[in-house]
């Protein structure tokens, strides 16, 4: 009897994850219209950068061909405790670079803080913050003009990983960035606050005011969207805005950043519901429930392969696929440790590029 309604606890619980999932993904199916308008706010955009070399390129190139007018558009990289040349590739492209040494308080959290406190001098009505090894799309600024112009005080741009074909782990990233992307229009439709996702945030300057910028820790987003909660300001979601970067593309790389991610708590951990609900599907099968425990698997199945066709698939990509159970594991017990050990400090994620040298 006991467990039996242990069983049932799990299997309301695994529910309550599944529909945590669907509600949000349903309410996005209807497409709103997008309308136009004459772009009005002013836009800093905050490049946080530690020794980003090879990709900060890139992330100017798409910040320069921005379909919006440049007089309204400011871009500044911090270049925060470099020893390479980010400062003066950023200084060459044209846009402000604010170089910071500080080799106690080290990490993004502290460099934003650094860049906010001067930037803000300048009064735009909007600071985005971009990782220096990210690129905007065109109209990326245009939207997030139209959606603070319906009164929003802070905005978070859809998140697309561009290096889906780059292993398991590439892929694993890569669906997972469409499924968060579907969740969060989803309850912004519904009218909840959604999650910032630490590149392609957007702040009404006013924000900064009611609630000052002095996130530190290794999860510096998670902790500033607790912060705004309490203060209940409200986060937008942002779809015509996109962000693509590329996720490590080794499952070692992957795993090291989940570490520091997983100070966001356990129940952002996507291979850790999946994880759980698989146990609880297999429990419930043994036990002789068949019908819930499927009808929660379908639904699961049917919301990553949606999120795979936003992806793309390919016959390689079906193949990685296979792979990525292991991965999904991996990542798991990595969230689940964190239980027991928390990361305390800020680490560079590696960049593709540098995972492909240290491979050679």
């Amino acid at each position: 009897m006991v467990a039996t309604t242990g069983l049932l606890v799990c299997l309301v619980l695994a529910t309550v994850a599944c529909l945590g999932y669907l509600v949000p993904t349903l309410a996005v199916l209807r497409r709103r219209r997008a309308y136009l308008r004459a772009p009005t706010c002013t836009f800093t955009v905050l490049v946080p950068a530690h020794n980003e070399e090879d990709a900060l390129p890139r992330t100017l190139r798409s910040l320069a061909a921005l379909d919006y007018p440049r007089e309204l558009v400011r871009v500044c990289v911090i270049a925060d405790n470099c020893t390479d040349d980010t400062a003066r590739i950023a200084r060459e492209a044209g846009v402000t670079c604010l170089v910071r040494y500080d080799p106690v308080n080290r990490g993004k959290g502290y460099a934003l803080a650094f860049g906010l406190e001067r930037v803000l001098k300048g009064a735009p009505d909007v600071v985005f913050v971009l990782d220096a090894d990210c690129a905007l799309n065109r109209d990326a600024l245009q939207a997030l003009d139209a959606t603070f112009a319906t009164g929003a005080d802070a905005a978070q741009v859809a998140v697309r990983s561009r290096n889906a074909d780059d292993g398991p782990a590439g892929f694993v990233a890569a669906v997972g960035a469409a499924f968060d992307d579907s969740t969060a229009a989803g309850w912004d439709r519904i009218g909840f606050s959604v999650p910032l996702r630490g590149t392609g945030m957007a702040f009404r300057r006013s924000v900064f005011a009611r609630v000052p910028w002095d996130a530190f820790g290794a999860t510096e987003d998670a902790e500033y969207a607790q912060r705004l909660r309490a203060a209940r300001i409200r986060v937008r979601y942002c779809g015509g805005a996109e962000v693509s970067c590329e996720a490590p593309p080794s499952v070692a790389d992957l795993c090291q950043q989940r570490r520091r991610w997983r100070g966001a708590g356990l129940l952002a951990s996507k291979p850790l519901v999946l994880a759980y609900l698989a146990f609880t599907t297999l429990v419930s099968i043994v036990c002789g429930f068949v019908i819930w425990p499927a009808a929660i698997v379908s639904v699961i199945a049917i919301l990553y392969l949606r999120a795979m066709w936003i992806v793309g698939l390919s016959p390689k990509r079906l193949g990685l696929l296979l792979k990525s159970p292991v991965v999904v594991a991996r990542l798991s017990w990595v969230t689940l440790a964190g239980v027991v050990r928390r990361s305390s400090s800020w680490q560079r994620t590696a960049r593709p590029l540098e995972s492909t040298r240290r491979a050679a």
